[in-house]
C-alpha cells in the first residue's frame, strides 16, 4: 500500500509541470494566433487573410489572386519573403519560433517554411505534378528543406 501511494505521488509530481508547460504553450499558441489575425484584419499591408495555430504550426489563408495568373514563381517567392517577414515580427512580439504554412483555397497548400525561413513552395500551375522549389524565404536564396 506504501509503494502504491508513493507511485501515485510520483506520477502526480511528474504530471504537473508536463500540464503547466502544455497550458503555457497552449497561452503562446492562442495570443499569437490572435495577434495574427488582428494583423491581417487591422493592417492594409497584411498579405494574408486569417491564421490558425495548431501544435506549433501556423497556417496562414491567403487570396488566390496574391499567387495564381498572371503571377509566375518568381513572385511566388517574392510574395513568400514578404509574407515571412510579417509573420516574424508578430512571432517575435509574442516570443514563439513556429513554422508557417500557406494555403488558399484553389491551390491548397502551396508552400511551407520553418522559423528560420527554410522551406519550399510549390511551382505555378494546379493539379498533384507541380514541383516543388526549395528556398530561404529569410534572404530569397536557393534553401534547404
Amino acid at each position: 500500500m506504501k509503494k502504491l501511494l508513493l507511485l501515485l505521488a510520483f506520477t502526480a509530481l511528474l504530471l504537473i509541470p508536463t500540464t503547466a508547460l502544455a497550458n503555457e504553450s497552449s497561452q503562446a499558441s492562442n495570443q499569437l494566433e490572435q495577434s495574427l489575425n488582428d494583423f491581417a484584419k487591422n493592417n492594409k499591408e497584411a498579405d494574408f487573410d486569417s491564421a490558425t495555430v495548431k501544435s506549433k504550426i501556423i497556417t496562414l489563408k491567403v487570396a488566390d489572386d496574391y499567387i495564381e495568373a498572371p503571377v509566375k514563381n518568381g513572385g511566388r517567392r517574392s510574395f513568400l519573403h514578404h509574407l515571412y517577414k510579417q509573420v516574424q515580427k508578430i512571432q517575435k512580439q509574442n516570443g514563439t519560433k513556429y513554422s508557417i504554412v500557406i494555403e488558399d483555397n484553389w491551390t491548397g497548400k502551396f508552400a511551407k517554411m520553418n522559423y528560420k525561413g527554410n522551406g519550399w513552395y510549390t511551382t505555378y500551375g494546379h493539379g498533384t505534378d507541380n514541383e516543388k522549389e526549395k528556398c530561404n524565404f529569410a534572404t530569397l536564396k536557393d534553401g534547404d528543406m
